[in-house]
């Protein structure tokens, strides 16, 4: 838009026609500054929106008789032959290819 507006003026042309081409990119500027503000304005409105809201708690159920403990079938069971490693940490379930930026 500045520059528009720079190109104007170094034009060689009437004050009446160069008053209009000034009022046309004022137009322009004063939508794209709107247009601005409303998509500013929708975007914070779609991230409060978007953000987690906390859960409400289930009500605590009566306390149920404690599960019975579990007892291997053979206590004297050798040492399995294979341990897993350590974990890496957690993994994610999905991962999305990137798309390039376009723009």
């Amino acid at each position: 838009m500045a520059c528009s507006e720079s190109r104007v003026h170094d034009v060689n042309m009437n004050y009446e026609a160069r008053f209009a081409l000034l009022d046309r990119i004022s137009v322009q500027r004063t939508r794209l500054e709107r247009s601005f503000t409303t998509g500013m304005r929708e975007l914070e409105r779609l991230q409060l929106k978007r953000q987690p809201r906390p859960q409400p708690q289930p009500a605590p159920a009566a306390k149920a008789a404690p599960a019975p403990v579990h007892q291997p079938a053979q206590p004297n069971a050798p040492p399995p032959t294979y341990v897993m490693s350590e974990s890496a940490g957690d993994q994610p379930l999905f991962c999305a290819a990137v798309t390039p930026d376009t723009r």
